[in-house]
């Protein structure tokens, strides 16, 4: 009667960040066919992710694999606006702040986490341009919007026959969402009668 006999492999232990997972024999004995599967602490993963199995020589089919820390990719620069830290990689729980420019609001979440799973937490927000609204028209004036009202716009003011303009002409929509300055007058243009020397 032929009898065959098989070399056991050496013995296995857990990894850095991780551990080990008998899926086939029994710990400690790693007979042939053993197989062994290594799973990694939240935040890393395996690399490469294979199953290790004894094989007839008395070697594992594999070197041990490694838990590598997961990372993620710069998040999305929103138009108009910023992140910080500015890196190119993230590490796992890592954060961005995002900021929008002067003149623009920011629309969404201020902050994002790098995840488990090498996603971030939140979406990029968007920076929407402040809008400093509709001025009113002067008494006898007109005030003229030509351009919007959106930052960085000027709106123009002029008067009606027999009014003249009294303050500013031009009014800028500004970083804060306001109009510069005081709205002007249109006030009564009084003629002088040289012959009654009076104003009239």
């Amino acid at each position: 009667m032929l009898l065959i006999y098989f070399k056991g492999c050496e013995n296995l232990t857990n990894i850095a960040n991780g551990e080990m997972q008998v899926t086939a024999g029994v710990e400690g004995i790693w007979s042939y066919t053993s197989s062994v599967t290594y799973i990694c602490d939240t935040g890393y993963y395996l690399s490469p992710d294979l199953t290790l199995m004894c094989s007839s020589d008395g070697s594992w089919n594999s070197t041990l694999p490694a838990c590598e820390l997961v990372t993620c990719s710069a998040p999305i620069k929103p138009d108009n606006g910023s992140y910080l830290p500015e890196n190119v990689m993230y590490n796992f729980t890592e954060m961005v702040n995002f900021s929008c420019y002067i003149g623009f609001d920011l629309s969404g979440t201020s902050s994002s986490e790098c995840t488990a799973t090498g996603q971030w937490s939140e979406s990029s927000p968007t920076c929407q341009i402040k809008d400093c609204g509709n001025l009113t028209d002067p008494t006898h004036g007109t005030v003229w919007h030509t351009n919007g009202t959106s930052f960085g716009q000027t709106a123009s003011y002029n008067c009606s026959e027999g009014y003249a303009l009294n303050g500013t002409e031009f009014r800028t929509c500004n970083g804060s969402g306001l109009w510069t300055l005081e709205s002007p007058t249109c006030d009564v243009i009084r003629k002088f009668n040289t012959d009654a020397h009076i104003y009239r």
